[in-house]
């Protein structure tokens, strides 16, 4: 028996004992009653007269006294009844519509319905745990990809954000994640389910939520947002896959935009959403830093400046943590106290000689402050800014449109606010879009930053001549017979396969698919935009990059056999088996023409 079932059949057992012997009582009393016939002649209705007379005379129909008119005694146990029964029925029609009121009542309606939703759900899914910014994105691209996803989100607004909007229905449920019972009923245990994304905004209910998912089905994918070291720790022990730091991700990207623009280009353009514009290089000039927010996230842009030997100025209106400073570091990095959003401060940091400003304390609006300001003063410098909120975007914007405004009528080139915005959210989903959707993308990244400068321009290059316009779409092919049916058939027959087989186009053989191969990883190897004459192995994992259409093209190729021999010999093949037999005869009399 189901909850719901369950529930009602508790709430209405008083109500309906009470109606049952109301309506016995009624039944006896009028079988009991002796009335008078056509003749004069005493007769006593029968249980099923009884039964029919209560019925409606209880309901208020009152179809008239049957089957002969009603003694006076018979007509005061009437009364009685009319006067039993309704008040029964009102007492049990109020404890229905005070159920259905019943918050209780009505999650457990709402769980119900969630669970048949779940086991409807016919191909592998995620269950994303925190329906914010991030889940949003994470969502999407997940639905983007063709997987299905369910959604437990701990507010009861989650029809506000959106989720009732996408064309795709996603099965969502208002309940705590980090209960165990939560994420049973969400099919973690399921074979279907993929894997589990804990992005919600506490890391302790992240920690349990990993900690559950992995005892429940261990084998599943754990994704969790963590931005304390302690809370990460626990989570490795207990093997959570990956663990996405906000801070430490977007560390990684400045350090990458400090090393090598063009890369950080690169990474821009594959790790963004689909349909998203394509970013703008950026340009870094040669200076020292001015840190203002001495934080978690100042903290870890310090480090990378400090790895590479810029003199960084801090700015922070905590005395303590100035003392700490000072005592943990031996260089002569200077310690200002205040807040950075007076121009006094910024003037004492060397901003008119600085070549990036940093605003990265907790208050969106301080940090407008200390952007704004520090622009006034240096409009070349390098601006890095900390959106806290993403309820603050609008101020955001609005500031952009004013500097748009102003760059247009002075006839200026337009600079944005911040060239570079660390928003967690988007920091997050960035970093999870790469490890669900195509996780051969960081070891691609990781590989590409052991390159120079001069190999990224050429990558940049060889996107853009592909790409035009477009933002680029990523995606990986796993080389088996599940994935890729005529590779691993045509490699099973002994067949060479080299990569420009897979990237040509099937419908005209001269010409290749607007895509370009970023990785080929085979084992432990990998090989870094590999030419197109290397040879196609089983279970070869390959990274392509290129628009949406071609992958859908390709998929014709790694999955019909005559369409893959057709891009390897420019030949046609027969598709039916009349037509194979009579190519066959006809090959073979040729043969025997040629032979004579």
């Amino acid at each position: 028996m189901n909850e719901v079932t369950s529930l009602i059949l508790r709430r209405m057992r008083t109500p309906l004992i009470l109606i049952v012997l109301v309506y016995s009582i009624a039944i006896l009393g009028l079988t009991l009653i002796p009335g008078i016939d056509d003749n004069g002649n005493t007769w006593h209705m029968s249980i099923f007269h009884a039964f029919y007379f209560v019925s409606y005379t209880a309901t208020t129909i009152g179809l008239g006294e049957i089957p002969y008119p009603l003694t006076e005694a018979q007509r005061l146990w009437t009364i009685a009844i009319i006067y039993m029964t309704v008040i029964s029925w009102f007492y049990a029609l109020g404890t229905i519509i005070a159920l259905f009121q019943d918050k209780n009542f009505q999650a457990a309606v709402k769980e119900s319905a969630f669970k048949r939703d779940v086991k409807k759900i016919s191909r592998p899914y995620y269950v994303v745990c925190g329906y914010g910014q991030t889940g949003k994105a994470v969502v999407d691209a997940l639905l983007e990809e063709n997987f299905g996803a369910v959604v437990i989100e701990q507010k009861a607004d989650i029809s506000e954000r959106g989720l009732n909007e996408l064309l795709e229905y996603v099965p969502s449920l208002a309940a705590d994640a980090s209960d165990p019972a939560t994420l049973e009923i969400a099919g973690v245990d399921m074979d279907k389910c993929r894997g589990v994304i804990a992005v919600t905004a506490s890391d302790e209910t992240n920690l349990k939520i990993a900690i559950s998912s992995k005892l429940l089905h261990p084998d599943v994918t754990v994704v969790c947002r963590s931005e304390h070291k302690e809370h990460e720790d626990n989570m490795l022990s207990f093997g959570t896959d990956h663990i996405i730091n906000p801070f430490e991700t977007f560390a990684d990207v400045f350090s990458m935009a400090l090393h090598s623009p063009s890369m950080h280009l690169i990474y821009e353009w594959l790790t963004g959403a689909p349909g998203s514009s394509l970013s703008l290089p950026i340009n870094i000039k040669p200076g020292h830093w001015i840190l203002s927010g001495y934080g978690r996230f100042g903290k870890q842009l310090y480090q990378e400046l400090h790895k590479k030997n810029i003199r960084t100025i801090i700015i922070d209106p905590d005395t303590e943590k100035r003392n700490i400073f000072i005592n943990s570091n031996q260089s002569n990095e200077k310690f200002i106290i205040g807040t950075g959003t007076d121009a006094h401060t910024l003037a004492k940091a060397g901003i008119d000689t600085a070549a990036g400003v940093i605003a990265g304390t907790e208050n969106d609006s301080n940090n407008l402050s200390i952007i704004m300001t520090a622009r006034q003063l240096n409009k070349s410098v390098f601006v890095v800014s900390r959106q806290n909120f993403m309820v603050n975007e609008l101020l955001y914007s609005k500031i952009n449109e004013h500097y748009q405004k102003q760059a247009h009528k002075d006839n200026d080139e337009f600079v944005p606010l911040a060239h570079l915005a660390m928003q967690a959210s988007e920091v997050i989903a960035r970093k999870i879009r790469a490890i669900l959707i195509a996780p051969l993308l960081l070891d691609f990244i990781n590989l590409a930053l052991k390159e120079k400068q001069e190999w990224a321009n050429v990558t940049i290059s060889r996107l853009s001549a592909i790409m035009g316009d477009n933002p680029p779409y990523i995606w990986t092919v796993n080389i088996d017979k599940d994935k890729t049916p005529a590779i691993a058939q045509a490699l099973g027959y002994g067949r060479s396969i080299e990569l420009k087989h897979i990237t040509r186009d099937p419908v005209n053989h001269d010409k290749n698919l607007s895509c370009i191969t970023l990785l080929l990883k085979r084992g432990d190897d990998c090989f870094l935009l590999p030419e197109g004459s290397i040879e196609v192995k089983a279970f070869d994992q390959v990274l392509f990059c290129g628009l949406r259409k071609d992958k859908n093209t390709m998929s014709h190729t790694l999955s019909d056999l005559s369409i893959l021999n057709y891009v390897m010999t420019s030949k046609n093949e027969p598709q039916s088996y009349l037509w194979k037999k009579l190519t066959h005869l006809m090959q073979k009399q040729d043969r025997r023409s040629a032979s004579r």
